[in-house]
């Protein structure tokens, strides 16, 4: 009898310690060394729910109950301030999975969408070349990625649908996917920023004019002050019958032949290229690059002027002119 009892209270005194250990410490201290308990990989996009972060996590293993994590979530409050990322999260209850996710700093890489941006600078924020244009590529294409509102307007070139995406810094979830939810995240805050203000009926024709301007206005000019007065003499050219005539064009057409220009000779000008503004007539047949939001908004409200010519000067800044005589004296005052 007294051997059974030491053997009883072994048992009870083991499964004790194991329940303390698998059990008790992960729920306690969600914060305990891999050796103490299991720990799974899970990536949370931008954007997501609470909800949809609690499936994710269940998914990879973490909780067994998605709801329960959910609502876990919401009483510390992490459900609404749930970073995206790659989160190490160790395998432990609803509550202690929430506690690990309030505490945790995920990894997440950080990409800057830079205005002026052309595609396969924009495909080289996601891997070298060949692998990060994939992704774009796929991620572009996909009309799912974009906001419903967004999506009659799009273009059929995947190059052209860059103008929906705003520039900005996004923390972006490491992997594959990443390309996507760039797409997702730029294209919904191009929206909430830009396109909302766009008037209901606007055809996708009459949104793409402004996008393309918006691009020539974003290669023109340097200072904010001056780009509603560009767009407002591109669009004055445009109904005179006049070529706009912008360098930005320019450069655009030889670095579609990968060759930069930083300065444009007379020469250079002659290129043959439907984008080459100094030759062919209206707008180039699409955006030069992604334009930035105050770009977007020149375009869609023009400041009118009296201007009709403009050229930079040595400050970054232009010298407006009303004649060409007056644009031509001003070059030569200049010494141009």
């Amino acid at each position: 009898m007294r051997k059974k009892g030491e053997e009883l209270l072994l048992f009870l005194f083991t499964a004790s310690v194991y329940c303390f250990i698998c059990f008790y410490l992960p729920y306690k201290y969600p914060e305990l060394p891999k050796s103490l308990s299991v720990s799974v990989e899970a990536v949370i996009p931008g954007g997501v729910s609470a909800r949809g972060a609690a499936e994710i996590i269940a998914k990879a293993g973490a909780v067994n109950d998605a709801g329960e994590l959910a609502r876990a979530m919401a009483e510390i409050g992490i459900d609404r301030r749930l970073k995206p990322g790659l989160y190490s999260l160790y395998k432990s209850t609803p509550a202690g999975v929430a506690r690990q996710l309030a505490r945790a700093k995920p990894t997440a890489n950080r990409v800057t969408l830079i205005p002026g941006f052309r595609y396969k600078r924009v495909a080289a924020l996601f891997g070298s070349s060949a692998e990060g244009e994939s992704y774009l590529n796929a991620a572009i294409e996909d009309a799912e990625n974009f906001p419903p509102a967004v999506r009659e307007w799009l273009p059929r070139k995947k190059e052209e649908r860059l103008i929906f995406l705003l520039p900005e810094t996004y923390f972006l979830a490491p992997g594959p996917q990443a390309a996507a939810e760039f797409v997702r995240r730029a294209s919904a805050l191009w929206y909430e920023r830009v396109g909302a203000s766009i008037a209901p009926g606007t055809t996708p024709g009459e949104v793409m004019k402004s996008g393309i301007l918006a691009s020539l206005v974003e290669g023109e000019a340097k200072a904010a002050d001056e780009r509603p007065v560009l767009a407002g003499i591109f669009l004055k050219r445009l109904e005179k019958n006049m070529r706009l005539q912008s360098c930005a064009t320019v450069i655009y057409a030889w670095d579609e032949r990968n060759i930069k220009k930083s300065r444009l000779s007379y020469r250079d000008l002659e290129i043959d290229s439907p984008y080459n503004t100094y030759i062919s007539g209206g707008l180039p047949p699409g955006p030069i690059c992604v334009p930035s939001e105050d770009s977007w908004k020149s375009a869609l409200s023009p400041k009118e002027s009296d201007y009709l010519f403009f050229f930079a000067g040595g400050d970054g800044r232009h010298i407006f002119s009303k004649s060409y005589e007056e644009h031509l004296a001003k070059q030569r005052k200049l010494g141009l």
